[in-house]
């Protein structure tokens, strides 16, 4: 330690025992600093002398070996004593990634320390120092900085950061997004090292359109007996819907199309379908039956008021110009007026005339011949077909 001479050019002359007294005083004032030095000293080489001597716990020392530790010891404490070097006695780690080193040093301060063990911090590296304790010890933690790579709206984006979040590199990188956009990582997932982040931009298109409504076709359980036949009561048709529709794009490419609305602009009318006997109309099995005549599953109809049983013949109009039609018969009007209701068929059902009006009469009436009824049809040829044959007429309530 240097201790500095006081000018005595311009101070009074001192007696000689109070200068004794003056220099006594003085002694004692650097003996206390040099013993305070060499406590100093002392502890700290102690501290490193103990902590080197673990090393050696359990060893073998040689007495040559002790005499080397002992020297080197005395020779360290002087040094620092005549040198006026600073005692390094306080104990830092450093924490550094996944490494852990520990330090001594004089200092306190961080700038201190850090100049005088060599590191060097980036300018987006992060250190947080804890300061030292009351037994001399502190740490420093240091998180180096690292790139994150954010990929978005066609554009790539490098952000330097040392700690946070994906959700933090969006930010820093000043990146915003909505809850329908897709990110390849979790928000709160940490950020690491070489991170790719992406993130697809997702938009929506609406628009309506309008798309028809199938009817129903509703009819009776079961298969159609074979001498029953399908008679539509009721045509269906289509109605009508109108949806509302969206697109999903990522990045401008469509990805899928759902419907998120429909609104029924006309309701379908079911097509109704019932089971019908087959039935006749001069001869022809009738495409539609408007009647309410029905059969049963002998082709005899349910309700008649009456049967007559004779013989029938047939005519035509032999091609003059008439009003009649198929399913129209002649009869004795005075016991079957015009428009009496009639089914005709054979006893056997080997031919059926079927539904029939009576709508004419005939000479058949008077003279004798002895026929029921004449019936009707279109060309000569079908009623020589005919021939003449029993038949079975109902008269029809």
């Amino acid at each position: 330690m240097d201790v500095q001479e006081k000018n005595q050019g311009t101070q009074p002359a001192v007696a000689p025992q109070e200068e004794t007294q003056q220099h006594k005083k003085e002694i004692g004032v650097a003996v206390s600093a040099l013993a305070d030095r060499f406590s100093q000293v002392g502890s700290a080489v102690v501290s490193n002398t103990q902590a080197f001597a673990q090393s050696f716990r359990g060893k073998r020392v040689s007495r040559s070996m002790l005499k080397v530790l002992l020297i080197g010891t005395i020779a360290s404490v002087s040094l620092a004593v005549c040198t006026g070097l600073t005692v390094a006695d306080n104990r830092i780690a450093v924490y550094e990634g996944e490494d852990v080193y520990y330090r001594y040093t004089p200092y306190s301060e961080l700038d201190e320390i850090l100049e005088e063990q060599k590191i060097t911090l980036g300018k987006d590296d992060i250190c947080v120092f804890s300061g030292f304790n009351s037994k001399n010890e502190a740490s420093i933690m240091i998180k180096r900085a690292f790139n994150v790579t954010v990929t978005a709206d066609g554009k790539t984006e490098t952000v330097v950061m040392a700690e946070g979040t994906v959700k933090d590199a969006l930010k820093k990188a000043n990146i915003t997004y909505s809850e329908d956009d897709l990110i390849n990582v979790a928000l709160s997932e940490q950020a690491i090292p070489d991170m790719g982040i992406v993130v697809n931009r997702v938009t929506f298109e609406t628009f309506t359109e309008t798309e028809e409504i199938p009817f129903e076709t509703k009819r009776p359980d079961g298969d159609c007996p074979s001498n029953q036949r399908e008679v539509v009561m009721q045509s269906g048709k289509n109605g009508e819907k109108e949806l509302t529709r969206q697109t999903r794009f990522v990045d401008g490419v469509e990805k899928e199309t759902t419907t998120i609305k429909e609104t029924v602009l006309t309701e379908p009318v079911d097509e109704v379908i019932e089971y019908r006997a087959k039935v006749s109309w001069g001869g022809s099995v009738l495409k539609y039956d408007s009647s309410d005549l029905q059969l049963d599953e002998n082709g005899i109809p349910l309700n008649y008021k009456y049967k007559v049983t004779g013989k029938a013949t047939a005519y035509s109009a032999l091609g003059r110009p008439t009003k009649l039609v198929p399913g129209c018969v002649a009869m004795d009007l005075s016991r079957f007026p015009k428009g009496t209701k009639l089914y005709i068929r054979t006893p056997s059902g080997s031919y059926v005339y079927g539904y029939s009006k009576v709508a004419d009469t005939g000479a058949f009436v008077h003279n004798g011949s002895g026929v029921l009824v004449d019936l009707f049809f279109n060309t000569y040829a079908e009623s020589v077909r005919f021939g003449a044959k029993t038949v079975d007429v109902y008269v029809l309530e």
